[in-house]
Protein backbone atom coordinates (compact mmCIF):
# COMPACT_ATOMS: atom_id res chain seq x y z
CA UNK A 1 0.00 0.00 0.00
CA UNK A 2 2.32 2.16 0.81
CA UNK A 3 4.53 2.32 -2.49
CA UNK A 4 0.76 2.43 -4.28
CA UNK A 5 0.91 5.73 -2.59
CA UNK A 6 4.10 6.86 -3.28
CA UNK A 7 3.55 5.88 -7.09
CA UNK A 8 0.51 8.14 -6.83
CA UNK A 9 2.09 11.57 -5.13
CA UNK A 10 5.41 11.02 -7.72
CA UNK A 11 2.76 10.67 -10.20
CA UNK A 12 0.89 13.86 -8.85
CA UNK A 13 3.61 16.07 -8.37
CA UNK A 14 5.28 15.44 -12.24
CA UNK A 15 1.65 16.47 -13.93
CA UNK A 16 2.02 19.53 -11.16
CA UNK A 17 5.13 20.21 -12.76
CA UNK A 18 3.95 19.50 -16.59
CA UNK A 19 0.93 21.35 -15.49
CA UNK A 20 3.22 24.43 -14.42
CA UNK A 21 5.68 24.07 -17.25
CA UNK A 22 2.03 24.31 -19.59
CA UNK A 23 1.12 27.44 -17.81
CA UNK A 24 4.34 29.31 -18.25
CA UNK A 25 3.93 29.04 -21.87
CA UNK A 26 1.02 31.83 -22.15
CA UNK A 27 -2.02 30.78 -24.17
CA UNK A 28 -2.87 28.34 -26.38
CA UNK A 29 -0.99 28.41 -29.39
CA UNK A 30 0.23 25.77 -32.00
CA UNK A 31 3.37 23.79 -30.93
CA UNK A 32 5.97 21.87 -32.23
CA UNK A 33 4.41 18.81 -30.39
CA UNK A 34 1.18 19.93 -32.12
CA UNK A 35 2.44 20.23 -35.72
CA UNK A 36 5.33 17.38 -35.16
CA UNK A 37 8.24 19.81 -36.54
CA UNK A 38 10.83 18.56 -35.06
CA UNK A 39 13.50 20.86 -32.67
CA UNK A 40 16.81 21.00 -32.97
CA UNK A 41 19.07 20.70 -29.52
CA UNK A 42 21.97 19.50 -28.51
CA UNK A 43 22.43 17.08 -25.76
CA UNK A 44 24.88 15.86 -22.96
CA UNK A 45 24.93 11.97 -21.88
CA UNK A 46 24.87 11.95 -17.95
CA UNK A 47 27.67 10.65 -16.48
CA UNK A 48 28.59 9.96 -12.75
CA UNK A 49 32.21 11.21 -11.86
CA UNK A 50 34.39 10.01 -8.51
CA UNK A 51 34.20 13.62 -6.64
CA UNK A 52 35.74 14.59 -2.99
CA UNK A 53 32.99 14.16 -0.46
CA UNK A 54 33.40 17.69 1.37
CA UNK A 55 32.56 19.60 4.47
CA UNK A 56 31.22 23.48 3.89
CA UNK A 57 31.49 26.09 6.85
CA UNK A 58 31.63 29.44 7.11
CA UNK A 59 32.99 32.38 8.52
CA UNK A 60 34.83 35.88 8.45
CA UNK A 61 38.67 36.91 7.39
CA UNK A 62 40.79 38.39 9.84
CA UNK A 63 44.17 39.76 10.45
CA UNK A 64 46.55 37.16 11.58
CA UNK A 65 48.21 39.31 13.88
CA UNK A 66 45.44 42.21 15.69
CA UNK A 67 46.26 44.27 18.56
CA UNK A 68 43.67 46.92 20.27
CA UNK A 69 45.76 50.38 21.46
CA UNK A 70 45.41 51.86 24.97
CA UNK A 71 47.27 54.49 26.86
CA UNK A 72 49.10 53.33 29.91
CA UNK A 73 48.49 56.79 31.31
CA UNK A 74 45.87 59.11 31.70
CA UNK A 75 45.74 62.17 29.64
CA UNK A 76 43.36 64.29 26.96
CA UNK A 77 43.69 63.29 23.13
CA UNK A 78 45.88 66.10 21.43
CA UNK A 79 46.43 64.16 18.15
CA UNK A 80 45.90 61.26 15.84
CA UNK A 81 47.84 61.09 13.09
CA UNK A 82 46.08 57.95 11.39
CA UNK A 83 42.65 57.05 10.48
CA UNK A 84 40.85 53.95 10.09
CA UNK A 85 42.16 53.00 6.48
CA UNK A 86 45.62 54.16 6.76
CA UNK A 87 48.48 51.59 6.79
CA UNK A 88 51.46 52.07 9.67
CA UNK A 89 54.95 50.71 10.31
CA UNK A 90 55.92 49.18 13.53
CA UNK A 91 57.09 52.12 16.36
CA UNK A 92 55.38 54.66 14.33
CA UNK A 93 53.42 57.01 16.28
CA UNK A 94 49.63 57.09 15.76
CA UNK A 95 48.17 58.80 18.92
CA UNK A 96 49.58 62.00 20.62
CA UNK A 97 48.76 62.26 24.48
CA UNK A 98 49.20 66.08 25.86
CA UNK A 99 52.44 65.55 28.64
CA UNK A 100 52.05 68.40 30.60
CA UNK A 101 51.12 66.47 33.78
CA UNK A 102 53.83 63.57 33.00
CA UNK A 103 56.45 66.87 32.45
CA UNK A 104 55.28 68.53 35.59
CA UNK A 105 55.70 64.83 37.21
CA UNK A 106 59.09 65.06 35.96
CA UNK A 107 60.08 67.99 37.89
CA UNK A 108 58.84 67.06 40.70
CA UNK A 109 61.13 63.86 40.67
CA UNK A 110 63.62 65.81 39.85
CA UNK A 111 63.64 67.86 42.71
CA UNK A 112 63.08 65.66 45.34
CA UNK A 113 66.34 63.97 43.60
CA UNK A 114 68.36 67.72 44.05
CA UNK A 115 67.51 67.26 47.81
CA UNK A 116 68.44 63.57 47.92
CA UNK A 117 71.98 64.31 46.91
CA UNK A 118 72.15 67.72 48.86
CA UNK A 119 71.13 65.43 52.11
CA UNK A 120 73.42 63.03 51.11
CA UNK A 121 76.46 65.42 50.99
CA UNK A 122 75.77 66.54 53.86
CA UNK A 123 75.27 63.11 55.64
CA UNK A 124 78.79 62.30 53.49
CA UNK A 125 80.44 65.67 55.49
CA UNK A 126 79.10 64.86 58.64
CA UNK A 127 80.70 61.18 58.72
CA UNK A 128 83.93 62.34 58.00
CA UNK A 129 84.03 64.84 60.40
CA UNK A 130 82.59 62.18 63.27
CA UNK A 131 85.34 59.54 61.87
CA UNK A 132 88.11 61.80 62.98
CA UNK A 133 86.98 63.00 66.20
CA UNK A 134 86.99 59.34 67.04
CA UNK A 135 90.16 58.80 66.14
CA UNK A 136 91.24 61.93 68.81
CA UNK A 137 88.95 60.46 71.35
CA UNK A 138 86.72 63.30 71.55
CA UNK A 139 83.73 61.02 69.82
CA UNK A 140 82.09 58.02 71.15
CA UNK A 141 81.31 55.02 68.95
CA UNK A 142 77.64 55.55 69.36
CA UNK A 143 78.07 59.52 67.74
CA UNK A 144 79.71 57.09 64.73
CA UNK A 145 77.20 54.76 64.12
CA UNK A 146 74.82 57.49 63.95
CA UNK A 147 76.84 59.32 61.93
CA UNK A 148 77.26 56.08 59.70
CA UNK A 149 73.31 55.27 59.82
CA UNK A 150 72.83 58.62 58.75
CA UNK A 151 74.80 58.37 55.47
CA UNK A 152 73.61 55.33 54.35
CA UNK A 153 70.20 56.26 54.91
CA UNK A 154 70.67 59.61 52.89
CA UNK A 155 72.56 57.82 50.27
CA UNK A 156 69.71 54.96 49.73
CA UNK A 157 67.40 58.32 49.48
CA UNK A 158 69.07 59.21 46.20
CA UNK A 159 69.11 56.06 44.85
CA UNK A 160 65.41 55.92 45.96
CA UNK A 161 64.62 59.42 44.11
CA UNK A 162 66.67 58.56 40.97
CA UNK A 163 64.30 55.84 40.48
CA UNK A 164 61.61 58.10 40.45
CA UNK A 165 63.04 60.25 37.94
CA UNK A 166 63.59 57.09 36.12
CA UNK A 167 59.96 56.36 36.03
CA UNK A 168 58.63 59.58 35.77
CA UNK A 169 60.22 59.63 32.41
CA UNK A 170 59.40 56.54 31.32
CA UNK A 171 55.84 57.98 31.07
CA UNK A 172 57.29 60.78 28.92
CA UNK A 173 57.28 57.91 26.36
CA UNK A 174 53.45 56.63 27.69
CA UNK A 175 52.04 60.06 25.90
CA UNK A 176 52.87 58.88 22.02
CA UNK A 177 51.05 55.56 21.14
CA UNK A 178 52.71 53.72 19.23
CA UNK A 179 51.97 50.75 16.19
CA UNK A 180 53.14 47.30 17.81
CA UNK A 181 53.61 45.70 14.28
CA UNK A 182 53.43 46.68 10.51
CA UNK A 183 49.92 46.77 9.79
CA UNK A 184 46.60 48.74 8.56
CA UNK A 185 44.43 50.63 10.95
CA UNK A 186 40.99 49.07 10.97
CA UNK A 187 39.32 51.24 13.76
CA UNK A 188 39.10 54.29 15.57
CA UNK A 189 37.62 54.75 18.62
CA UNK A 190 38.82 58.02 20.13
CA UNK A 191 38.77 61.48 18.59
CA UNK A 192 40.76 64.92 19.38
CA UNK A 193 39.99 66.33 22.90
CA UNK A 194 38.68 62.55 24.38
CA UNK A 195 40.16 61.75 27.41
CA UNK A 196 42.26 58.22 27.46
CA UNK A 197 42.69 56.51 30.21
CA UNK A 198 44.63 53.07 30.80
CA UNK A 199 43.06 50.54 29.40
CA UNK A 200 40.15 52.48 27.23
CA UNK A 201 40.79 51.15 23.87
CA UNK A 202 41.92 53.69 21.18
CA UNK A 203 42.40 52.40 18.06
CA UNK A 204 42.39 48.61 16.23
CA UNK A 205 45.33 47.58 14.27
CA UNK A 206 45.64 44.44 11.78
CA UNK A 207 48.60 42.69 9.96
CA UNK A 208 46.71 42.63 7.04
CA UNK A 209 49.34 40.87 4.69
CA UNK A 210 48.40 37.80 5.96
CA UNK A 211 44.83 37.06 6.37
CA UNK A 212 43.47 34.22 8.52
CA UNK A 213 39.92 32.73 8.05
CA UNK A 214 38.01 32.35 11.25
CA UNK A 215 35.28 29.00 11.11
CA UNK A 216 33.09 27.69 13.85
CA UNK A 217 33.17 23.50 13.47
CA UNK A 218 30.41 21.78 15.07
CA UNK A 219 32.37 19.29 17.81
CA UNK A 220 31.25 16.46 15.84
CA UNK A 221 33.35 17.73 13.21
CA UNK A 222 36.23 19.13 14.18
CA UNK A 223 38.90 16.26 13.61
CA UNK A 224 38.57 16.69 9.66
CA UNK A 225 40.64 19.97 10.81
CA UNK A 226 43.96 19.13 11.13
CA UNK A 227 47.14 21.51 11.87
CA UNK A 228 48.81 21.96 8.78
CA UNK A 229 45.93 20.38 5.83
CA UNK A 230 44.97 22.08 2.91
CA UNK A 231 41.89 23.58 2.79
CA UNK A 232 39.66 24.70 -0.18
CA UNK A 233 38.52 28.67 0.24
CA UNK A 234 35.99 30.48 -1.62
CA UNK A 235 34.68 34.44 -0.98
CA UNK A 236 30.81 35.07 -2.27
CA UNK A 237 31.86 38.47 -3.03
CA UNK A 238 34.46 36.95 -5.50
CA UNK A 239 33.03 35.09 -7.55
CA UNK A 240 34.76 32.36 -9.69
CA UNK A 241 38.16 32.17 -7.62
CA UNK A 242 39.13 29.61 -4.99
CA UNK A 243 42.31 29.59 -2.45
CA UNK A 244 44.07 26.84 -1.21
CA UNK A 245 44.30 28.14 2.77
CA UNK A 246 46.00 26.20 5.35
CA UNK A 247 45.08 25.04 8.86
CA UNK A 248 46.82 27.43 10.91
CA UNK A 249 45.16 26.10 14.87
CA UNK A 250 42.30 24.49 16.13
CA UNK A 251 41.43 25.91 19.32
CA UNK A 252 40.97 23.09 22.12
CA UNK A 253 38.12 24.51 23.90
CA UNK A 254 34.53 23.87 22.98
CA UNK A 255 32.08 26.70 23.51
CA UNK A 256 29.23 25.17 24.91
CA UNK A 257 26.05 27.92 23.56
CA UNK A 258 27.12 26.87 20.12
CA UNK A 259 28.81 23.47 20.86
CA UNK A 260 31.69 24.16 17.80
CA UNK A 261 35.13 24.89 17.37
CA UNK A 262 37.31 27.99 16.30
CA UNK A 263 39.22 27.23 13.36
CA UNK A 264 41.80 29.62 12.28
CA UNK A 265 43.17 29.12 8.37
CA UNK A 266 45.78 30.68 6.40
CA UNK A 267 45.07 31.89 3.79
CA UNK A 268 47.78 33.04 0.55
CA UNK A 269 48.53 37.12 0.23
CA UNK A 270 45.84 38.18 -2.44
CA UNK A 271 45.61 42.09 -2.91
CA UNK A 272 41.42 41.31 -3.49
CA UNK A 273 41.47 40.07 -0.16
CA UNK A 274 40.17 41.95 2.69
CA UNK A 275 39.56 41.51 6.64
CA UNK A 276 35.52 40.77 6.90
CA UNK A 277 34.81 39.23 4.25
CA UNK A 278 32.88 36.25 4.29
CA UNK A 279 33.57 33.10 3.24
CA UNK A 280 33.42 29.24 3.21
CA UNK A 281 35.74 26.76 3.80
CA UNK A 282 35.58 23.01 2.53
CA UNK A 283 37.03 20.15 4.04
CA UNK A 284 37.43 17.16 2.44
CA UNK A 285 36.00 13.76 4.24
CA UNK A 286 36.25 11.10 1.40
CA UNK A 287 35.36 10.24 -2.31
CA UNK A 288 31.42 10.46 -3.59
CA UNK A 289 29.52 9.40 -6.98
CA UNK A 290 28.16 12.73 -8.61
CA UNK A 291 26.59 13.73 -11.00
CA UNK A 292 27.07 17.05 -13.01
CA UNK A 293 25.38 18.96 -15.65
CA UNK A 294 26.21 21.71 -17.28
CA UNK A 295 24.40 25.39 -15.52
CA UNK A 296 22.61 26.39 -19.29
CA UNK A 297 20.59 22.89 -19.09
CA UNK A 298 18.71 24.39 -16.38
CA UNK A 299 15.03 25.41 -16.93
CA UNK A 300 13.24 27.82 -14.18
CA UNK A 301 9.26 28.17 -15.11
CA UNK A 302 6.73 28.49 -12.34
CA UNK A 303 9.20 28.43 -9.63
CA UNK A 304 10.18 24.89 -10.27
CA UNK A 305 13.92 24.07 -11.39
CA UNK A 306 14.10 20.90 -13.88
CA UNK A 307 16.06 19.70 -16.85
CA UNK A 308 14.83 18.91 -20.33
CA UNK A 309 16.17 15.30 -21.57
CA UNK A 310 15.56 13.31 -24.64
CA UNK A 311 13.38 10.33 -24.53
CA UNK A 312 13.59 8.51 -27.86
CA UNK A 313 13.03 12.17 -30.21
CA UNK A 314 10.76 13.15 -27.97
CA UNK A 315 11.48 15.72 -25.15
CA UNK A 316 10.88 14.81 -21.34
CA UNK A 317 10.92 17.04 -18.50
CA UNK A 318 12.32 15.95 -15.26
CA UNK A 319 12.44 17.93 -11.82
CA UNK A 320 16.18 18.12 -10.28
CA UNK A 321 17.15 19.00 -6.79
CA UNK A 322 20.44 20.76 -7.37
CA UNK A 323 23.41 21.01 -5.21
CA UNK A 324 23.75 24.67 -3.09
CA UNK A 325 26.62 27.16 -3.38
CA UNK A 326 28.16 26.00 -6.59
CA UNK A 327 30.33 28.30 -9.19
CA UNK A 328 31.23 27.66 -12.63
CA UNK A 329 29.86 26.68 -15.55
CA UNK A 330 28.86 22.89 -14.43
CA UNK A 331 26.27 22.12 -11.09
CA UNK A 332 26.00 18.98 -9.32
CA UNK A 333 22.06 17.08 -9.19
CA UNK A 334 21.62 15.47 -6.25
CA UNK A 335 18.02 13.89 -7.97
CA UNK A 336 16.01 13.54 -10.44
CA UNK A 337 18.39 12.12 -13.43
CA UNK A 338 19.97 8.79 -13.90
CA UNK A 339 23.33 8.09 -15.69
CA UNK A 340 22.69 7.60 -19.53
CA UNK A 341 20.12 10.30 -19.77
CA UNK A 342 20.16 12.72 -22.32
CA UNK A 343 20.00 16.49 -21.32
CA UNK A 344 19.47 19.37 -23.11
CA UNK A 345 21.84 21.56 -23.71
CA UNK A 346 20.35 25.44 -24.07
CA UNK A 347 16.75 24.08 -24.39
CA UNK A 348 14.98 26.26 -26.86
CA UNK A 349 11.85 28.41 -25.78
CA UNK A 350 9.62 27.00 -27.73
CA UNK A 351 10.68 23.41 -26.22
CA UNK A 352 7.66 21.54 -24.40
CA UNK A 353 7.11 18.51 -22.85
CA UNK A 354 6.73 16.27 -25.89
CA UNK A 355 8.65 18.22 -28.65
CA UNK A 356 9.69 16.44 -31.53
CA UNK A 357 13.40 16.81 -31.39
CA UNK A 358 16.02 16.70 -33.78
CA UNK A 359 19.38 15.76 -31.75
CA UNK A 360 22.50 17.40 -33.37
CA UNK A 361 26.05 16.17 -32.39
Amino acid sequence: MKRNALTITAAVLTAAALLAVAGCQGGHKQTHAETGAPIAVRTVAVAPATVADQVEVTGSLHGAREAVLSAKVMGTVTAIRKTAGEAVRRGEVVIVLDDREVAGNIAQAEGALAQAKAAAALAGSNLQRFEQLKEKGAASQLELDQARYAHETAQGAVRQAEGAVSTASSYRNYAQVPAPFDGQIVDRMIEVGDMAAPGRPLMRVEDVTTLRLHVSMAETRASLAQAGAAVQVSVPSLPGRTWTGTVAEVVPAVDPATRTQLVKIDLPQDGELRSGLFARARFTTGERQSISIPRSALVRRGGLTGVYIADGNRAAFRLVELADSQAGDAIEVLSGLLAGDRVIVVPPATLVEGSTLEVQS
